[in-house]
């Protein structure tokens, strides 16, 4: 897993694509010096060839043939066998003087150089390959003279120096891989330490800070500034959350006293009055019923309630949910159908999944029109577990699906045929994050489907 994240992350694709660029470009500049030099080499040889050929050839017009023998076997004598090699021959090409045996088989360029492969032995009398290059004069009277020059050497080191710049190449590829992925592996168990840190304060808890001491340079300094950007968002959250808080609690007090004397005055009062005082009541219990629903929200993400988790299976609070509405959803007509996995083990708190379960089942069989279907199912895949909630109603627009679990937001339709205080949503999302999940909603073409996720736990 931690390999798979180290080859993808950019860090180790930056530095791989760093270190093979800089090995081509190495690796080009050397040919060009390699090819530079090899040129200047042969130059030198070519001019080194003719040199010897034009003294060679003043020496048979000035002395004649006797004395171009004699130059040669002096040359030869001198130890002028390590830089050329002489071979003069008769019309029929009998050798008369020199150090070559035989007229050698050549291949000739256009401008007239000569090159051959010839066995000779070495020092420690092993016979070697060496490549020749030279030229063929005439020098009258039916003479031919060959000065050739032996290269094989030269070649020797180039491919010396190939191979080693092959090796070098694929020895800097390597250990630059190396580099790149224990580079690009401390950075990505930075990363993941600072995204495992932000999930947690996403999921709700937003005391949670990045561990910053282990960290160096840009890192380190970045973690300190999202510190302190969370310190900042913390205060502003607590801030609203305990003026909402306050409200809450301010109002719901005053509120349950005007509802118990609203029940007082019903007790009292005469039959043409009751009736006039029972809507009073109704709306007093809705407002403390949405006063405790805020309240329950904000407990559920401060994230306290994590205290209590307990290892759950979602199969049997779904059946007790389930239970509950199937009675409703019989007597408005509707086809209940559940398909709940054998086990599905997560770590939670049960008050607040049963709670979540039944808003979204209560959702369900509320919009879902008599005749209709609704449909819950419980099942995995991967380390996942999955409740999908699916009815045949009118179903959410796109645009409102993102919308519908801010609070008090309600669809437009849905306001004038069915109370609420658009807050039910808004807890059922409180509660998935608080356990780790997530939940998506999408069309069931006709209806709504609410598909919520969580990790499971052995």
């Amino acid at each position: 897993m931690i390999i798979n994240k180290i080859l993808a992350s950019y860090t180790f694709r930056f530095l791989w694509a760093y270190v093979i660029g800089l090995s081509v470009s190495v690796l080009i500049v050397l040919m060009l010096v390699y090819a530079t030099y090899s040129y200047d080499y042969f130059k030198q040889l070519q001019g080194a060839v003719a040199d010897e050929i034009v003294a060679l050839e003043e020496v048979y017009e000035n002395t004649g043939f006797g004395g171009l023998e004699r130059f040669i076997g002096e040359k030869i004598e001198k130890g002028e066998l390590n830089r050329f090699y002489y071979l003069v021959v008769d019309q029929e090409k009998r050798k008369l003087a020199g150090n070559l045996d035989d007229w050698p088989i050549y291949r000739r360029y256009d401008d007239g150089w000569l090159e051959f492969h010839l066995e000779i032995l070495s020092w420690n009398d092993q016979k070697r390959e060496l490549r020749f290059i030279g030229r063929s004069e005439e020098i009258g009277d039916g003479y031919r003279m060959l000065v050739v020059h032996h290269h094989g050497e030269f070649r020797g080191y180039a491919e010396a120096i190939r191979g080693a710049l092959v090796r070098s190449m694929m020895v800097t590829i390597v250990l630059g891989t190396i580099g790149g992925a224990i580079v690009a592996g401390l950075s990505v168990r930075q990363i993941d330490r600072t995204n495992k840190t932000l999930q947690s304060i996403m999921s709700g808890d937003l005391s949670d800070r990045i561990e910053s001491a282990s960290m160096r340079g840009e890192h380190k300094e970045l973690a300190l500034n999202i510190n302190l950007m969370l310190d900042r968002i913390q205060q502003l959250m607590e801030g609203l959350r305990q003026v909402s808080d306050n409200i809450a609690h301010d109002l719901r007090t005053p509120l349950t006293r005007l509802r118990n004397q609203l029940s007082d005055m019903q007790d009292q009062a005469v039959s043409d009055r009751e009736d006039r005082v029972q809507p009073l009541i109704d709306e007093a219990d809705g407002l403390l019923s949405t006063f405790s629903s805020l309240l329950r929200i904000a407990q559920v993400e401060s994230g306290s309630r994590r205290a209590g988790f307990t290892r759950l299976d979602l199969r049997i609070i779904l059946l007790d949910v389930i239970e509950l509405y199937e009675p409703l959803a019989t007597d408005k007509a509707i086809r209940f159908v559940s398909s709940l996995q054998a086990e599905a083990f997560i770590n939670g708190d049960r008050d607040l999944l049963f709670q979540a379960f039944a808003n979204l089942i209560d959702n369900a069989v509320k919009y879902t029109p008599e005749n209709g279907c609704v449909n819950v199912e419980l099942g995995s895949a991967g380390e996942e577990a999955f409740v999908t909630v699916t009815d045949s109603g009118r179903g959410i627009s796109a645009v409102d699906q993102g919308k519908v679990f801010e609070r008090f937001y309600r669809v437009e339709v849905s306001r004038s045929l069915h109370p609420g205080n658009g807050l039910g949503l808004s807890l059922v999302s409180a509660v998935v994050k608080l356990h780790y999940g997530h939940i998506t909603l999408s069309n069931n073409q006709p209806g709504l489907r609410v598909e919520v996720r969580w990790p499971l736990v052995d």
